[in-house]
């Protein structure tokens, strides 16, 4: 039987269909067993054969500490991998352009912007899909940071040119705060730390993705002071509006070479990124137990942030993409005046936006997906409590099982 690890996460034994864990918070986290066949929704597709090369090629798969990579968690819980023959180490690591670019790795869910910045370097990748529009990012401060002005002279854990991101451009402009850096002591801190180091009163603020912002108001160490939507986001904050009205936040990058070695394996390890989103979508309680488990976060932060994800903000975690999407991203760098050393500019478009692995894979249109299997079902403007009731039902958790709120 082919085993597999998430580094740094979860060891799961692969026969199980019931898994109780525990989180930071010592609360139980409950992956349950659902109505879901893997076997049964890879029989839907039609698969070529597997070369003897590929049968035994061990695919090296990373993901960054955020939200936005989940698909790579549910891609194995949900036992979505070995319905494909896919044998992947699945690992959470911030270094997943270097791995790519030595060809440690071959595959990975990687920001676009460091993506595009290692592809104009000489990284041998290209996105093979999308992962994440928008962005959905926030600005955290702590409970003695009462208004936007006492961030001025304190510590907050941002990036060192955040001067030249339109993010933080933005947040300062809402806030009424200084965009120069000079005005705060800056140090640079790993998100997962950076939640530590708020909660010991080290840190005053700090730049996260979820599921951090969201755990620190949980446990009432701080407060979302901004939020940032990515670029070109409605005016009213919520995304009912196209697909194509978002640039892109996240990709699912792929090594040139791999794809060149192993087409096969290509196509599949991209029909599994694709039904592993759908799963998101159609066991969203189950989808934040495994985020819980992955993330060892509290179960009712696992569940608020698939909320987030997949019916607050939109539809924003999808495999499809359009030029638009990156042309979306790029004019928000020239909106704020970004000088164009600092934009992050891709030089072969062409080769490295390709949809031609997304349309060989027999991958399914996203928004006919959503349109006819989600949008009655979790329809955009739902309440959390709305989505949560609906999402139990779903997947059969009863009060005296399940964890969350």
């Amino acid at each position: 039987m082919k085993k597999r690890i998430i580094a740094m996460v979860l060891v799961l034994a692969m026969g199980a269909v019931f898994l109780v864990g525990c989180t930071d918070s010592s609360k139980e986290t409950i992956i349950q067993q659902v109505d879901y066949d893997p076997v049964a929704e890879v029989a839907k597709y039609e698969l070529g054969e597997l070369s003897d090369f590929e049968k035994n090629f061990v695919v090296q798969m990373g993901y960054n500490n955020c939200d936005h990579m989940v698909p790579a968690i549910i891609g194995d819980l949900a036992g979505i991998y070995d319905a494909l023959d896919l044998n992947v180490v699945v690992t959470k690591t911030g270094k997943i352009m270097q791995a790519m670019a030595s060809s440690e790795m071959q595959v990975g869910y990687q920001g676009i912007s460091g993506a595009i910045r290692s592809v104009n370097e000489g990284a041998p990748l290209f996105m093979a899909a999308a992962n994440h529009l928008g962005g959905s990012r926030y600005l955290v401060a702590s409970n003695e940071i009462k208004e936007p002005k006492d961030l001025i002279g304190k510590r907050l854990a941002i990036s060192a040119s955040s001067e030249t991101s339109p993010e933080w451009i933005r947040w300062c402009e809402e806030l009424g705060i200084p965009v120069e850096l000079s005005n705060y002591q800056v140090v640079e801190m790993a998100q997962a730390d950076a939640l530590f180091a708020i909660k010991a009163g080290q840190l005053d603020a700090f730049v996260c993705c979820d599921p951090y912002a969201s755990q620190a108001e949980f446990e009432g160490i701080g407060h979302i002071m901004g939020t940032g939507w990515g670029a070109f986001y409605p005016e009213d904050e919520t995304n009912t509006g196209a697909v194509e009205d978002w640039g892109i936040c996240c990709i699912y990058a792929m090594s040139d070479d791999f794809y060149e070695q192993c087409p096969e394996l290509s196509k599949r390890l991209v029909l599994a990124h694709a039904l592993a989103i759908e799963y998101l979508y159609e066991h969203p309680y189950n989808a934040g137990m495994m985020f819980a488990e992955g993330f060892g976060v509290d179960p009712e932060v696992g569940l608020k942030t698939v909320y987030m994800k997949t019916v607050a903000e939109g539809r924003t975690i999808t495999w499809e993409f359009t030029k638009q999407n990156l042309d979306n991203y790029i004019q928000y760098y020239y909106d704020y005046n970004i000088p164009e050393k600092d934009i992050p500019n891709i030089n072969d478009i062409e080769k490295f936006m390709s949809v031609e692995l997304l349309a060989s894979s027999g991958v399914g249109d996203f928004s006919k997906f959503i349109e006819e299997e989600i949008d009655e079902l979790f329809p955009i403007g739902d309440t959390y409590e709305e989505w949560l009731a609906k999402a139990k039902t779903i997947d059969g958790i009863e009060e005296t099982t399940a964890s969350a709120k």
